[in-house]
Formats: structure tokens, C-alpha cells, sequence
């Protein structure tokens, strides 16, 4: 199955991608029929399998795990780019069967605006997971930011809240969402159409984790690019030329130019067209 999580920011979704990873990644029947599949595989003819993983959790971040009495797991790291069938184009993944694949800020991978560039041999890669036993879940703010392709094939969970508990040192021992699964796209389309109104669309749920589930990966993963290409620049001075970094040559130069349209701003496959 293709899950598709969202909610505005800052309201939990990648933790809550991160909790589902977590029981995924100690779910023992789950391993035990990658691990079988696996084997058979090699009594078959797969000569080059030569390590048969303890989970299933594959994600383009990176999570541990931790349980009582179980060693720390991690989660394999994917290129969610290089998701696909084997092409002449782009080396893709080989995934495990029974994999559970983890893609977080997933309309950067399945943009809704570059529908018609997207790789036939991805698009088939989606639209025939099951048969090689995946679950794919992706978070993302709006899920009509996600390939139109992707949605029709896709369940929906919409985070509605998020409550934290605290132990007696003030620390997260606990989290709480309040969520509505949406079975298909023609349900989630008619939950949209009805301004999220309509209570025939959704179920609602009540998630619960008695970890700290922010333990397992860095929320924050994803500061250091707003901070890239800025090292050698000083805060607010960055797009001034460079006899113009002082504040009054930065205010005339934001003055003269507040509305020109920066040089290959608009690309097409790489390729500047305006």
C-alpha cells in the first residue's frame, strides 16, 4: 500500500512516519517473510545475496531504533530519485521484498508539477509495488503536491493534533496524535471537495507512542540547506553585488531591482529557458 501523511508543518507528520518505522522495524512476522523470501531467492538462482537483513525499514533520512533486549536497528538509506524498475537511465534500488520504504518531504521526489517528466519506469515501479509485497509512505503538507498517478493509488492519513506526555525531568516520554484515515483518492477527493466537512470520508484514530520518538532521528535534518551556498555571506547582504554589501548600497540595490527576475530562475531538465 501507498500512504500518503499530511498535515500543515511543524505538526508531526515526519515523527509520526518515524513511529510507524519504528514498529515496522520490530515487527517480527513482517522480517521473518522478507527473510524467507529472501532465502528462497537464493536457493533460486540469486547468486549475489549474500546478507539477509534483520528488518524491513528503508527511508531517505536516517532512523535508530531502540527496543528493551533487542540491539539497535537501523534503517537502510534510499534515494527515493533512484526508486524504480532497472533502466538505461538511472541505477535504481534494488529493494528487499517485503520492504516498508520511508519518503519524507516526498513532493520533492513526486512533484505534481513535473507530472509529464516523470520516468515511465518509476511511474510502473509505483503502480506495481504490491507484487513485490512494499508499503511506501510518504509525508508531505499537501498531498496535491504528490504526482496524480502516486494519489490514485494511495490511502491518506491527515494529522490532526499532536499531544506530547513529560516524565518527572520535563522530557518527552510519550506522544499522542489525533488522526483521519482516508481509505482512497475518490474518498479523499470528496473529503477536499467538502471542505474537509464530510464525516463519511474519513476514519478517526488515536495513535499513541510511550517513546520519545524524536530519539530515533533529527527533526532538523533539513536545516543545513537553508544555509547552504551562505558561508562566505553575511546575513540579509547575500544577493547584493559585491561593492554593494553595505546597508544603504543594499537597500538602493533591493530598490532598483525588488522586481526583476533573477537569471535561470525558470529551468527545464537542467537547461535554462528563461
Amino acid at each position: 500500500m501507498i500512504t500518503i501523511i499530511f498535515a500543515p508543518p511543524r505538526t508531526g507528520k515526519t515523527c509520526f512516519m518515524t513511529h510507524i518505522a519504528h514498529e515496522t522495524a520490530f515487527d517480527r512476522q513482517h522480517s521473518k517473510r522478507m527473510q524467507r523470501e529472501i532465502m528462497n531467492k537464493t536457493a533460486n538462482g540469486f547468486d549475489n545475496l549474500k546478507t539477509v537483513p534483520t528488518h524491513c525499514v528503508a527511508a531517505n533520512y536516517d532512523m535508530v531504533f531502540h527496543k528493551y533486549r533487542y540491539s539497535p536497528r537501523f534503517s537502510r538509506r534510499i534515494n527515493p530519485f533512484r526508486l524504480g524498475f532497472a533502466n538505461d537511465f538511472v541505477q535504481t534500488h534494488f529493494n528487499l521484498p517485503f520492504e516498508c520504504i520511508f519518503i519524507t518531504e516526498a513532493q520533492k521526489y513526486l512533484n505534481s508539477r513535473m507530472s509529464m517528466y516523470f520516468p515511465d519506469w518509476q511511474s510502473r515501479w509505483y503502480e506495481q509495488h504490491g507484487h513485490n509485497d512494499l508499503d511506501i509512505w510518504l509525508d508531505t503538507q499537501r498531498p496535491m503536491l504528490i504526482d496524480v498517478n502516486i494519489r490514485e493509488l494511495s490511502q491518506f492519513i491527515e494529522i490532526m493534533s499532536l499531544e506530547f506526555s513529560y516524565n518527572g525531568y520535563g522530557r518527552i516520554d510519550g506522544l499522542r496524535w489525533h488522526i483521519r484515515r482516508i481509505d482512497n483518492s475518490a474518498l479523499f477527493d470528496k473529503y477536499m471537495a467538502s471542505g474537509k466537512q464530510d464525516k463519511t470520508c474519513y476514519t478517526e484514530e488515536v495513535v499513541t507512542a510511550n517513546y520519545n520518538v524524536f530519539d530515533c532521528y533529527d527533526s532538523q535534518c533539513c536545516k543545513p540547506k537553508f544555509y547552504d551556498g551562505h558561508f562566505d555571506t553575511d546575513f540579509d547582504y547575500s544577493v547584493a553585488e559585491p561593492t554593494e554589501q553595505t546597508a544603504e548600497g543594499y537597500m538602493r540595490y533591493l530598490s532598483e531591482n525588488d522586481d526583476e527576475l533573477p537569471d535561470g530562475y525558470y529551468q527545464k531538465r537542467g537547461k535554462q529557458v528563461c
